[in-house]
C-alpha cells in the first residue's frame, strides 16, 4: 500500500498523522510525506546583478531580500517534513517512508505529486493552516477530493475520543447499493483492524418516490448484509441501521451519535440519475463529520510520461 500524507506542520496535520495508528493500515506499506512552501527561490544572484543595473539597486536588493525569506521558509518546511517522517517511522517501523518538499501553490503542488506519485490513498488534515498560510480544507483538500484518481482519507481525531484513549475502535460504513459502496467494502476487508472493533453500517433511506425506493432497496439491502456477514467474519462487532433522510445529514449525525472514530464512504452512487456522490454527499459528510473520513475510489492507474 502506497500513502501519500500532506504535511504542513498544523495542528490538523498532525491529527492526520496521529490517526493514521486508527486506519487499520497493514504491518507492511510506503509512505511519502508531502509538504509544500508556496515560496519561489528561482531569482539567481547573476538576475540580481542584471537587476541592479536596469532597475536600480533598492528593487534588486529587495528581491534578494524575499529570496532569503523564502530560503528560511523552505529550511523550516524541510524540518517539519522530517520530524512527521520520523513520527510516521515509529508508528510504523517496518514500512518504507520518504519525506519531500515542494515549492508551489499548495492545491496545484498536491495534485501534482499525485499524478507523479500514483498513491493507493492520499492523507490530509482538515483545515490546516501551517508553512503556506493555506486552509487545506477549502483549497487543497477540495481540489484532491473531486480530481484525485485514488482514495482520499480526512484525518481527524473524534470528538469522542480523548487523546490518550486506547479503547476499541468504532468506525461507520455508509452503504448504498453502490458499486462505490462495494468498493469501500472491499477495502475495509483489506484492513488489519483489530478483533474487538466495532463497525456500523448505515444504509440512509432517502426521501424518493415509493417506486424508484423498491427499486433501488433491493441491491442496497443485499451489498448491506453481505458487508455485515463479511465483518463478522473477521471477528468484527458489526451492526446495522438504515436511517430515514438525506444521506449526507443522517450519516454524519450517526457517526457523531455513535461516536465513531472514521467514516467510510463510497466515491460514487448509481441511485437517482447515476449522481455523483462526491458533489451531493462525499464532500458534505467530508467538511462536517466530527471525525477522520475515508473517500474509497477504485484506484485508477496513470500511465507513465514518455
Amino acid at each position: 500500500m502506497k500513502i501519500l500524507i500532506a504535511y504542513d506542520g498544523s495542528e490538523c496535520a498532525n491529527e492526520a498523522i496521529d490517526d493514521l495508528r486508527r486506519a487499520g493500515f497493514p504491518e507492511n506499506g510506503e509512505a511519502i510525506v508531502l509538504t509544500v512552501t508556496e515560496t519561489f527561490t528561482t531569482l539567481e544572484e547573476a538576475h540580481e546583478v542584471q537587476l541592479a543595473g536596469s532597475l536600480g539597486f533598492s528593487i534588486a536588493e529587495s528581491f534578494k531580500v524575499e529570496r532569503g525569506a523564502a530560503l528560511e521558509k523552505i529550511a523550516e518546511a524541510e524540518k517539519l517534513n522530517e520530524e512527521a517522517t520520523r513520527k510516521i517511522h515509529r508508528m510504523f517501523p517496518a514500512w518504507s517512508i520518504k519525506g519531500i518538499t515542494v515549492e508551489g501553490f499548495s492545491e496545484y503542488v498536491v495534485s501534482e505529486e499525485v499524478n507523479k506519485l500514483k498513491p493507493d490513498l492520499i492523507v490530509l488534515g482538515s483545515h490546516g493552516r501551517g508553512v503556506f498560510g493555506r486552509a487545506l480544507f477549502g483549497s487543497v483538500s477540495l481540489k484532491v477530493l473531486s480530481e484525485a484518481n485514488c482514495s482520499v482519507r480526512i484525518g481527524r481525531r473524534s470528538s469522542a475520543r480523548e487523546e490518550f484513549d486506547d479503547s476499541p475502535l468504532r468506525i461507520v460504513v455508509a452503504l448504498d447499493g453502490s458499486p462505490g459502496a462495494q468498493i469501500a467494502v472491499e477495502e475495509i476487508l483489506k484492513r488489519d483492524f483489530p478483533p474487538e472493533t466495532s463497525f456500523r453500517i448505515v444504509s440512509a433511506v432517502e426521501p424518493m418516490p415509493y417506486s424508484i425506493l423498491l427499486a433501488e432497496m433491493p441491491k442496497a439491502e443485499e451489498i448491506r448484509d453481505e458487508a455485515a456477514d463479511n465483518f463478522r467474519d473477521k471477528g468484527w462487532h458489526t451492526s446495522i441501521v438504515s436511517p430515514f433522510g438525506q444521506a449526507k445529514t443522517v450519516i454524519v449525525e450517526e457517526a457523531e451519535n455513535w461516536g465513531a472514530d472514521a467514516i467510510f464512504i463510497g466515491a460514487k452512487t448509481h441511485r437517482v440519475f447515476d449522481r455523483v456522490l462526491f458533489g451531493s454527499v462525499s464532500y458534505a459528510v467530508c467538511a462536517k463529520a466530527h471525525c477522520s473520513v475515508e473517500v474509497v475510489r477504485p484506484l485508477v492507474k496513470i500511465p507513465d510520461e514518455a
